[in-house]
């Protein structure tokens, strides 16, 4: 379902229900809000108090998939970690994942090391450690200031951080001739979601406009509309 279709079925409803006129640039901001609504309760389990609940982006398959358009990897240089700190890419959202990489003389190859994110709390302890040391061999890090990461040595380092990043702003595109409005797909940032979690978002920007729907009605309204080409 292309962003077209959905803004179809979006207005479609909202004609049907007599919920007055939204235009294009509206629903591309309520579609915004909702695919990052979607986004997040699907990192998180919002009924688990944040303090005990587990990340269910590893535990399930089905949030695996719907959100794997948004995984990124993101390799970094000793020149990009100045004393250690190493500055996110934009829309940089979720840490999923760290290591750094040191060359073996030995080995004659790079030896690769996961990095642990630790809280303050634990990083007095670790740093402290007489049993397990901090080293470039076995290396710890914090979430700094907004989308940065202090490593530990604090030493300039290279590697990886795999993560997930902020989804795109739909946007639909469209020229005028008039009062005639053409889509317009050259023009157009689609919904980068599978087409399952396409009609989760419309539903979570219908109840943004007042409307309630079930997936499965609005399953209806986008083949209906999507057939009549209308």
């Amino acid at each position: 379902m292309d962003i077209n279709d959905v803004h179809r079925v979006i207005l479609f409803v909202l004609d049907k229900d007599h919920n007055g006129y939204v235009s294009h640039e509206e629903v591309d901001d309520i579609l915004d809000r909702s695919q990052m609504v979607l986004f997040n309760q699907y990192f998180n389990n919002p009924k688990i108090p944040a303090t005990a609940q587990p990340q269910i982006y590893s535990e399930n398959q089905r949030i695996h998939d719907s959100l794997a358009p948004f995984k990124e990897k993101y390799t970094f240089l000793t020149t990009d970690t100045p004393a250690g700190v190493l500055t996110l890419p934009a829309g940089f959202m979720h840490l999923l994942g760290m290591y750094t990489s040191v060359y073996n003389s030995t080995l004659a190859r790079n030896v690769y090391s996961g990095v642990q994110v630790l809280n303050e709390e634990e990083l007095i302890e670790r740093l402290e450690s007489q049993v397990i040391p901090v080293s470039a061999d076995d290396p710890i890090c914090i979430m700094n200031k907004q989308n940065k990461i202090q490593l530990f040595p604090e030493t300039a380092q290279s590697g990886a951080v795999f993560y997930l990043r902020k989804p795109v702003k739909p946007v639909f595109g469209y020229t005028t001739s008039g009062r005639t409005l053409t889509y317009s797909s050259g023009a157009s940032t689609q919904l980068e979601w599978k087409q399952s979690d396409i009609q989760n978002i419309i539903v979570i920007a219908l109840s943004y406009l007042g409307i309630n729907l079930s997936s499965a009605e609005v399953v209806q309204y986008a083949e209906g509309k999507i057939a009549q080409g209308q």
